[in-house]
């Protein structure tokens, strides 16, 4: 019998290298001491990565449950494929704080107004400057600081380099804001045309949508403190976008798309829809996420879908156990839904989010 222990480390490194996907390269490394010490990141070459759903905060009585503990340092990360556990990850930082995720980072918010940026994988942390440095930023309670920034979105990774931005959407009213590497204060965008609900980075440039679903970009290197209109949604379909929906701006197939879900309150919970597109992609939305991936790339994930969790933030706050019911996959072709994750997790603070896994 072969002693799967002493296979020869630069065998194991060639082994790392051909697994796609991180779930996979993480079981490998789990195999044993000699396997996890090559399961780093020089050794894997995969490119697009499946989000993971990182699962709320675990609950009291779900520590003890031996299936499925977790302590209050640890996340839960599932994948979508089949809804199987991937694993835990130890995250103090995270402890009883909001996280957003944006580029395989994720933004982390504490009751007293303080926000990092947060690793999730080496924990590298990045302190970024207090809220109460906004511009509209009034003091309020400790939920209202929780919910006080909406969407979050990096302009590229910080690790190795300090050319990077994060603009976000803060404050009841959308507004806009972004902080620059080594700033020691927010910039806000000053504009006049309504909330804004969705940003996303695309060709250099950061573009919002608003709940008119007009389409704004700004380019903070020649206008630092202005968003102007570049387009919008048809006109027939903006008073529907305004009765309580939510649009996204997403990136799909090398173009900008705008999705609109019907699931801003919870009275609307589960209906899904938005101007059809066909193609080989699949979108990831949900709170704080606005991802697509080529799903013909990326075994297990299904085309022509939505996959979507919680997005329901004025909701939460009438429920217990808040956000985390409204999870699943929206097929484009024939209006179904059908789950990916059968167990529950719920939070009034951070609810179920999508997380990429990146190094």
């Amino acid at each position: 019998m072969v002693n799967w222990a002493e296979l020869n480390q630069d065998l194991l490194s060639l082994i790392g290298k051909k697994l796609d996907f991180r779930e996979d390269f993480n079981a490998f490394g789990r195999v044993c001491k000699s396997w996890r010490s090559v399961a780093v990141k020089e050794n894997f070459r995969g490119s697009q990565q499946i989000p993971w759903l990182m699962l709320a905060e675990a609950e009291e009585e779900e520590k003890g449950d031996k299936n499925n503990s977790a302590t209050a340092d640890e996340r839960r990360f599932v994948s979508v494929k089949g809804g199987d556990m991937i694993g835990k990850l130890m995250l103090p930082e995270a402890r009883g704080k909001r996280c957003l995720e944006t580029r395989g980072w994720l933004v982390t918010i504490s009751e007293n107004s303080e926000m990092n940026l947060l690793h999730p994988i080496s924990r590298v942390q990045i302190a970024l400057p207090s809220m109460t440095t906004l511009d509209h930023y009034e003091d309020g309670s400790m939920f209202n600081n929780f919910i006080y920034v909406q969407k979050a979105v990096l302009s590229s990774c910080p690790s190795g380099s300090n050319n990077y931005v994060l603009m976000i959407i803060h404050e009841g009213r959308g507004f806009l804001g972004y902080w620059r590497c080594g700033d020691k204060a927010w910039t806000t965008i000053q504009t006049r045309f309504g909330a804004f609900r969705d940003i996303t980075y695309y060709k250099g440039q950061f573009y919002a949508v608003n709940t008119s679903g007009k389409v704004f970009v700004c380019d903070i290197e020649r206008d630092p403190t202005r968003a102007h209109a570049v387009g919008g949604a048809p006109d027939e379909i903006v008073p529907w976008i305004q009765t309580e929906r939510h649009p996204y701006i997403v990136e799909w197939e090398g173009n900008l798309l705008i999705v609109v879900r019907d699931g801003f309150m919870l009275k609307y919970v589960g209906s899904m829809a938005w101007n059809p597109s066909k193609g080989d992609n699949a979108l990831f939305l949900g709170d704080n996420a606005s991802i697509s991936v080529r799903a013909a790339a990326l075994l297990g994930i299904k085309p022509n879908c939505i996959y979507y969790t919680d997005d329901c933030w004025p909701a939460y706050i009438e429920f217990k156990r808040g956000g985390g019911r409204d999870m699943g996959i929206y097929n484009l072709a024939d209006g179904s839904q059908t789950p990916y994750f059968k167990g529950e997790s719920f939070s009034s603070i951070c609810p179920p989010l999508w997380v990429r896994p990146y190094f």
